[in-house]
Formats: structure tokens, C-alpha cells, sequence
């Protein structure tokens, strides 16, 4: 999601989250939030904050996106194309980055 605030966005999501997770970390920009079964990485850039979630199963992973996206929807107006969910697959992170910021066809897939 492109936005000049991603910092002060993933902090807020990561609050709004907290009662779902069974921890937040940090490390660098990624903030990771463990809801056990899954798990989502939020990384501030200085043009966008960028989603990451691994879950076991499609359930699950569609119950994080919803609660990401549910959050997001609190905090700041966001234009239904200002979120673009890319599927990664078990690509690296700075790969999907790398991807989104020179506009590649992808090699990837879920």
C-alpha cells in the first residue's frame, strides 16, 4: 500500500491487532505479528508499507488479510486500489520488493 505515514500506519495496525497475536516483534522496519498458526510482516518503507502473511492453511491466511485490511480500514481512508495483495509463494520478502518498485512480470506463484 503506497502512503507517504507506512511507519506510523504499522505501528497503529500492529496495535489494533495486538489482542488477535500471540506476540509482536521487531526488527529493523518489519514488525511480525505470530498469531500461532500464522503469521504477518509488516515492513515501512519510505513510499509504502508492505504485507507479508504465511498461514497453514487459505482459511487462515484469509482471516489475517481480512483482520490487515479491517485495521488499515480504521485507521486511514484507503482507496480499494491503493492495496494490491501479490501472491509470493515462498519467495523471498526483498524479492516481492524488488518486484513491486520495477514493475516485473512475476515469476513467482502461490
Amino acid at each position: 500500500m503506497r502512503t507517504p505515514h507506512a511507519e506510523c500506519l504499522a505501528e497503529n495496525v500492529c496495535a489494533r491487532s495486538s489482542a488477535y497475536c500471540r506476540s509482536i516483534g521487531a526488527h529493523s522496519t518489519d514488525k511480525l505479528l505470530d498469531f500461532g498458526a500464522a503469521r504477518a510482516i509488516l515492513r515501512a518503507t519510505d513510499e509504502a508499507l508492505h504485507f507479508r502473511v504465511e498461514a497453514e492453511d487459505f482459511v487462515i491466511f484469509s482471516s489475517i488479510r481480512t483482520l490487515l485490511q479491517g485495521s488499515l480500514a480504521t485507521i486511514t481512508t484507503v482507496p480499494d486500489a491503493a492495496v494490491e495483495w501479490q501472491p509470493a509463494g515462498s519467495v523471498p520478502f526483498r524479492a516481492i520488493r524488488e518486484r513491486l518498485e520495477n514493475r516485473q512480470n512475476w515469476p513467482g506463484g502461490r
